[in-house]
Order: C-alpha cells, then structure tokens, then sequence
C-alpha cells in the first residue's frame, strides 16, 4: 500500500487561502484542496469534518497573527506615518478581509467546533477594530481627521477600500500608495481653488454643488 503523502496544517491553509480567492467560497471543496495538496480527501477528513470548519480554523489562525502583528508595530512619531503603518497593515491582510467577505454569516446547523471558531473569530475582530477605533479618535480628538466624519464610517472604507479588486494591474506597494492617498486626500487636484459639496435633495438624491 501506498503511503500516504505527509503535509501540515499550514500547507493546508496556504491552498485553502488560494482557493479560496481563485473559487471562491461556494466552489470551494475537499476535493479540490486534495488535489492542490496531491493527498486523498481522507486524508483531509482526518483533521476537519468539512469545509466551514476548515475555513473559520484558517480565518481564527490568521486573525490571531494580524492582532499580534499590530500589538507589535513600533510605531514611528508622528500622526500621519503612525496612519501609513497601520494602513500598510491592514493593506497586508487584505486577503484575508476578502475572504471574510465571502463567507456566509448564518449557521444555524453549525457544529459545536465552528460555533468555537466563530466566537474566537469575533472577539479577535471585536479586539482589532476597537484599536483601530481608538487609532482613528486620536486622530479626530488631535485635529487629523474631521470629526463630522462617523468613525465607524472611517473603519469601513478603509476595510473596503483593500478588498478592491485589482484590476489596474498595479503593484501591491502601488495600490496601497494609492489608496491611502485617495482616502486621505481625495481626488481633486486643486481642493483651495474649486470645492464640491453634495446637497442632500431629499431621501434618495444628491445633488453636486460647485463652489468657485
């Protein structure tokens, strides 16, 4: 009998992680992993029961490194470097937001094991995103950032803003550039010579309103 090809629960992530953005989640299957990794889906079945369980203990393993990495940034004086380090971050997990994206939020089947991985899964978010909130009030309490702005607003275009599919077929270092840049400073050219407001019409219309 044949032995069976040896591979660890990091090279299980690492195609499932590919997978997951080639497929995507529905297309995703036991199948196709074990073909990625040349072993049996028996072989998978021994570590997870399915796919949702391997996909949150992926997603928690993941989580947990994004916390420790922005536990452990040094951070450099000054607001705005301070705001570079932390979108470079969040820019380097944009994988992982994509995926999150992507995977359906009612479980009511859900098994013992998945309903562990998804508290783990919230409380590692709920951790991330209250520094992040905290980050993003410093910086309206200083002065850096408007305050008529929702914070929460904030935190989900920037989380949007790295799961953008790119299609302008820059470098990674170039998107991140880019759209920091756009969502620190917009995309007008010469904002002290021509504003542009938008004037609530009423509950389903904008209306643009050029000021020279």
């Amino acid at each position: 009998m044949a032995r069976e090809k040896k591979f660890s629960t990091e090279d299980m992530y690492m195609e499932t992680h590919k997978l997951l953005l080639s497929v995507g989640y529905d297309k995703f299957s036991f199948g196709l992993l074990a073909t990625s990794l040349k072993v049996s889906r028996a072989a998978i079945y021994k570590y997870y029961t399915n796919k949702d369980e391997l996909i949150y203990s992926y997603m928690v393993s993941e989580m947990e490194k994004m916390v420790e990495d922005l536990d452990q940034i040094e951070w450099i004086s000054g607001y705005l470097s301070q705001f570079q380090q932390l979108f470079a971050l969040i820019f380097e997990y944009s994988d992982l937001h994509q995926i999150s994206f992507m995977i359906p939020t009612n479980g009511k089947t859900d098994s013992a094991k998945i309903k562990e991985k998804k508290q783990q899964s919230l409380v590692l978010h709920k951790r991330f995103f209250e520094q992040i909130q905290q980050f993003i009030q410093i910086g309206q309490d200083k002065g850096y950032i408007k305050q008529t702005i929702p914070i929460g607003l904030i935190i989900e275009l920037i989380f949007h803003s790295v799961t953008i599919p790119n299609r302008s077929r820059l470098t990674q270092q170039e998107r991140a550039s880019f759209l920091q840049e756009i969502i620190c400073q917009g995309i007008f050219e010469n904002q002290s010579d021509t504003s542009v407001t938008l004037r609530h019409t009423n509950c389903t219309t904008y209306e643009l309103v050029y000021l020279k």
